[in-house]
């Protein structure tokens, strides 16, 4: 199918305001329990609903003729795509911060991890380049790929991952310079200055993000395992 470029145009927005809104806010909505097919589309109608407040509040700044109902079978199926290929799992919410805990424990769970790291070291980024670079070979990511992390639902996925100053950083999901993902911090070591927010979700792992190009409006958590959260906190006081 074609589309119009009036659709394209639409299709792009919701791409790049879909992956910035998901980095860059910490989460307001819980979600339910309930089949996995049921949580997915409780998710999707969410994505929608928020996909047009954020949509209708950018033509407020650029009027324009576009149809932000989604109604149209053009509109919803390009809105479907970015919605796939925006989330981890249902189970994972939309938001960089609703990463729950890890759901497998025992002497395997970390099985995947440790050879990962036996294989590649705690240092393969010896800079603060993590996933997001636009500077010289010599600092592009040096990422490997991973797969076994101990959540049962993304157990048999792959994900890029690469290791700097002790820390794990497994990477989700992202758009252009924005992304988020999940890190494994056994030493509360202190994440790379490009980690713009993250917060402890157990068992020395944690939820991340960075919004290098699209800042968050308001300060996002900054939380070490046992410790309070920064008052105001922001990219610029770590």
């Amino acid at each position: 199918m074609k589309y119009s470029n009036q659709i394209m145009k639409l299709f792009l927005n919701i791409i790049a305001f879909s992956f910035i809104a998901i980095n860059s806010f910490a989460a307001d909505n819980a979600l339910t329990n309930g089949s996995p097919a049921a949580q997915k589309e409780r998710l999707y109608q969410r994505f929608v609903k928020e996909m047009q407040q954020r949509m209708q509040e950018m033509q407020k700044l650029d009027p324009s003729n576009l149809d932000l109902s989604f109604t149209n079978v053009e509109a919803q199926s390009a809105l479907r795509v970015v919605f796939e290929s925006a989330i981890v799992d249902p189970s994972f919410g939309l938001e960089w911060d609703e990463v729950p805990a890890p759901t497998l424990v025992g002497s395997d769970a970390m099985s995947a991890v440790r050879s990962f790291v036996a294989t590649n070291g705690w240092n393969m980024q010896t800079n603060d380049c993590i996933f997001d670079c636009i500077s010289d070979d010599d600092h592009q990511p040096k990422s490997k790929p991973i797969r076994g992390l101990p959540w049962a639902v993304i157990h048999e996925q792959e994900f890029p991952a690469v290791t700097h100053d002790a820390i794990l950083y497994v990477f989700f999901r992202g758009f252009h310079h924005d992304g988020h993902g999940v890190a494994y911090n056994p030493h509360t070591n202190h994440f790379a200055a490009t980690i713009d927010s993250f917060k402890p979700i157990g068992q020395h792992w944690y939820a991340w993000a960075f919004d290098h190009e699209f800042p968050p409006s308001v300060p996002q958590p900054q939380i070490y395992e046992g410790a309070k959260p920064l008052k105001n906190a922001t990219p610029a006081s770590k």
